[in-house]
């Protein structure tokens, strides 16, 4: 057996920010009420992560445990014994493990283990079920059978919002001018916003400087 195999990774630390009250869209309304078993889609960048952690963060709030688990495609699929125990668990991003046999059969072992338990299970992917590449067809049902939560499509209203809390997490403000400049001159797709962030605060950082249209335009090349 890998040495990784059942090494639970628990130096994952959950975002302080991504509560349900922090999360711009409706998703959490129908994440309440989908049942144990929840399939959580969306492109990247749209909430996913947050909505799994958020889950998290109200099962702890509530003295339930709960695991949640992203990088999957790092670990063996071993990791998945014993969790069915748990009140929670949260897989992130299965779509990088589907395809593998084994990994597959770790995954409807958990789903059925957790059902028989009357836990709860909340995997995400960046695309609907249908749609993954997946060689058990046992398992193919199982998600299926799982309700569908699509991350909330966001208006360009909404994503200023979520960049805005974006960058105030991460210790820089990002004024309504220049964000709605942002959104006029660059992709729209949450994911690369993200992405995009993330370099105007090492920008910043690095310049010390405030986050201004003409310090946007001279690091984005635009």
């Amino acid at each position: 057996m890998n040495s990784r195999a059942r090494q639970l990774p628990l130096d994952i630390k959950l975002r302080d920010d991504a509560t349900f009250a922090n999360y711009v869209g409706d998703a959490p309304e129908h994440l309440h009420s989908a049942g144990n078993f929840v399939y959580v889609w969306g492109e990247q960048g749209s909430g996913r992560t947050h909505l799994l952690q958020a889950a998290c963060h109200r099962a702890w709030q509530t003295q339930q445990p709960a695991m949640y688990l992203s990088g999957l495609q790092q670990y063996e699929p071993e990791i998945l014994q014993d969790l069915e125990s748990r009140a929670l668990i949260c897989l992130d991003d299965v779509q990088s493990v589907t395809g593998d046999r084994e990994w597959e059969l770790g995954l409807f072992h958990l789903i059925n283990g957790v059902r028989d338990n009357g836990n709860r299970l909340i995997v995400s992917a960046d695309t609907p079920a249908g749609n993954l590449s997946i060689i058990l067809e046992d398992l193919r049902s199982r998600l299926l059978s799982a309700v569908s939560v699509e991350t909330s499509r966001l208006s360009d209203e909404q994503k200023l919002i979520v960049l805005q809390q974006r960058a105030r997490n991460r210790g820089f403000d990002l004024s309504e001018d220049v964000g709605r400049f942002i959104l006029s001159r660059t992709d729209r797709n949450m994911g690369s916003l993200i992405k995009m962030l993330g370099k105007l605060e090492v920008e910043t950082l690095a310049h010390q400087k405030k986050l201004t249209i003409p310090f946007v335009k001279q690091t984005l090349h635009l």
